[in-house]
């Protein structure tokens, strides 16, 4: 029962971008400022859920907003012009169905290139309706006059902003719209910040193209601006400075469209709807998503803050690049050139690192006469990725040392392409050293080849970069390494400088094996405070439709994920519990076996600000990402991680975690 209550008030608040059953309820008891309005969209809901249910479509796709709200809006179309009877009901059902059905057809075609159908299917079927009723004489007996006699009067700005909110839905009324803001920004700070902003810069954008200001701020069709706004600059991209600018840009097309658009559909006494923010929106999201824009909105959350703070965990966490490799070897090495390096990471091929070994400031013995006399000559080249090879060469000889083979500039060379489809190539590798094939499939640590000195190479080492194709001088993509060590301290995401020493980080299968959670695992705890038990709390291993795992203590989810050498925590939903501890406490755990390693982590803000605050700082992180950055120093010891916050021990002979320590507040595994 309560999941189709859900299906019934979500349409309601995907209106407003937002994911709320309680701001859908309370949206839904706006609407019957006009209750003509209200009945006939609710009528067109019921209609809808009830087709599909006919036709036997899965509950999971009226799940998707989109699929619903669409049928809504028809309804409340409908209820706008025409008072609630059998007759103008019965065009709200056939109406609504067959948006049901356009909605459906138009997401399967739009999903192939990346394109939401945001409200296209309402624009299309009302149109319809349009035309249409011109032939129905029997509905002009139920014509309304929608214009509500209560009201409520501001600034003429405010008027016209909250009248516009108001159009939405169907309520071009000051106090409708002003309640649907509050909504707005209880919810979203943002939001109702883009709103504001794309009215203003609307309003004034026409006002120096029409006969006066007052003409452009009671546009029927204003709303448009308000929708492009919200729709680029806080939910189909990521909430920052630069896509505000994007938003604007969007909403400044859509002011000429909207003109041109009202004089062709004058012309037939068509109303325009929400056809421009359909048809900006939509190109904007085709060309950014094709292009692989950086900061598109790949994961869309229930409000723009969520989506930012997810956005900017992510890159303080995990760094700003997608193309992330291990080192190519298990020692020791040091960075003998590093991006755009001074002598042959030029241009194209700027993004590219050599690595030689150095012992007393000096990579080689005797008097570095012969290759052999090079301490990374002949050392093993492992793969820094999972893939297939898919080219590679082997047979060239080992250059003396003070010479080089200007022909053939890479040497001896193997290009792996990754299961995410960039490709890194390996060269100036040892002759007949390789001993892969073209076609093999090998893994990240493999042993591939040894270190070489030939190609274009003054003395042995090993060149890495990470190429747009699968052939000999791609063009170079910037890329980081997944994690290494410097000293003591395990650096994620990041690239050396030159000269910097560094080493691999090997997996331990123990601590691997720690980290196997399975789905329904359970782990229960015991509290304590002070040394006397307080309470019980049980965390089971729960997955969602996604497919995502996440502990969850029977009201709070901490999601996690383990991927190469790291264990990490990514996600937190809920409120203060002993999750949310677990989740600053040990943010990442490295797969690793040792003594006083030590590394660093960034932390949402949300772990660690009250709701007020988190609110000003998002907000202001939307202007400049620093602010969201909290850094923190961890500390793991053999099978205990220590911080600033408390610790965890991890168990030694079971998965999971045996002790989680807070204060004076200690959870203990029971047996």
């Amino acid at each position: 029962m309560t999941k189709k209550i859900g299906i019934l008030l979500k349409p309601y608040s995907s209106l407003l971008f937002l994911n709320n059953k309680v701001i859908g309820f309370l949206l839904l008891a706006i609407t019957f400022i006009n209750p003509s309005v209200a009945i006939s969209g609710f009528f067109a809901l019921i209609s809808t859920i009830l087709f599909a249910e006919f036709i036997g479509l899965r509950e999971e796709y009226l799940e998707n907003g989109f699929y619903l709200y669409n049928s809504l809006l028809v309804g409340m179309g409908i209820g706008y012009l025409f008072f609630p009877t059998p007759l103008s009901l019965f065009l709200v059902l056939v109406l609504s169905v067959f948006t049901f059905i356009l909605s459906f057809v138009l997401n399967r075609i739009f999903i192939l290139y990346k394109i939401p159908i945001l409200s296209l299917p309402f624009s299309l079927i009302t149109i319809v309706a349009y035309l249409a009723s011109l032939k129905y004489h029997k509905l002009y007996s139920n014509l309304i006059n929608s214009h509500l006699t209560f009201d409520i009067h501001l600034t003429p700005f405010f008027d016209s902003f909250f009248r516009a909110i108001g159009t939405i839905f169907f309520l071009p009324n000051v106090l409708a719209g002003g309640l649907m803001f509050l909504l707005i920004l209880y919810m979203s700070r943002i939001m109702a910040l883009l709103a504001l902003m794309g009215f203003s810069f609307g309003v004034f954008v026409h006002s120096l193209l029409v006969t006066n200001y007052y003409e452009a701020l009671n546009d029927p069709y204003s709303f448009n601006y308000i929708l492009v706004s919200i729709a680029l600059g806080g939910v189909f991209l990521i909430p920052t400075l630069k896509n505000y600018l994007l938003a604007l840009m969007g909403v400044l097309i859509s002011v000429v469209l909207v003109d041109a658009m009202v004089i062709f559909f004058n012309y037939y006494s068509l109303p325009v709807f929400t056809i421009p923010f359909n048809i900006v929106v939509m190109l904007f999201v085709f060309v950014l998503s094709m292009i692989y824009y950086k900061e598109f909105n790949y994961n869309i959350r229930s409000t723009p803050e969520r989506s930012l703070s997810y956005y900017l965990s992510n890159i303080f966490r995990f760094g700003e690049s997608n193309i992330k490799i291990a080192l190519p070897f298990s020692n020791e090495w040091s960075v003998y050139q590093s991006f755009d390096g001074e002598w042959t990471h030029k241009g194209k091929w700027k993004y590219a690192y050599d690595f030689v070994i150095k012992q007393d400031d000096k990579t080689y013995k005797n008097e570095g006469l012969y290759p052999s006399d090079y301490y990374c000559f002949g050392e093993s080249v492992l793969s820094p990725i999972n893939g297939y090879v898919v080219a590679l060469r082997g047979d060239l000889v080992d250059n003396i040392i003070g010479e080089v083979d200007r022909v053939n500039n890479w040497g001896n060379y193997i290009i792996i392409k990754s299961d995410y489809g960039y490709f890194v190539e390996i060269s100036h590798l040892m002759q007949h050293s390789i001993n892969v094939k073209v076609g093999d499939y090998i893994y990240q640590g493999q042993v591939i080849a040894k270190c070489g000195n030939s190609g274009y190479s003054p003395e042995p080492h090993i060149h890495i970069q990470v190429q747009k194709y699968g052939v000999l001088g791609s063009e170079t993509l910037p890329f980081l390494f997944s994690e290494y060590y410097k000293e003591n301290e395990i650096i994620f995401n990041s690239i050396p400088k030159k000269d910097e020493t560094v080493k691999s980080v090997i997996i331990d299968k123990s601590m691997q094996l720690r980290f196997n959670f399975i789905l329904d695992d359970v782990y229960k705890y015991e509290v304590l405070k002070d040394n006397e038990k307080i309470e019980e709390v049980e965390f089971k291993v729960q997955m969602n439709s996604k497919g995502e795992f996440y502990f969850c203590d029977g009201k709070n989810q901490l999601y996690f994920y383990t991927f190469g050498s790291l264990f990490y925590f990514y996600n937190y939903i809920g409120k203060e519990s002993y999750l949310k501890l677990l989740f600053k406490l040990s943010p990442r755990i490295p797969l690793v076996n040792g003594n006083n390693i030590s590394y660093k982590d960034c932390l949402p803000i949300y772990l660690l600000e009250t709701k007020t605050r988190s609110m000003i700082i998002e907000l202001l992180s939307s202007f400049n990402k620093v602010l969201y950055k909290r850094e923190f120093r961890y500390n793991l010891n053999n099978l205990t991680l220590s911080s600033e916050f408390g610790g965890i021990t991890l168990s030694f002979y079971d998965k999971g975690f045996e002790e989680i320590k807070y204060n004076n507040v200690l959870l203990r595994r029971k047996k």
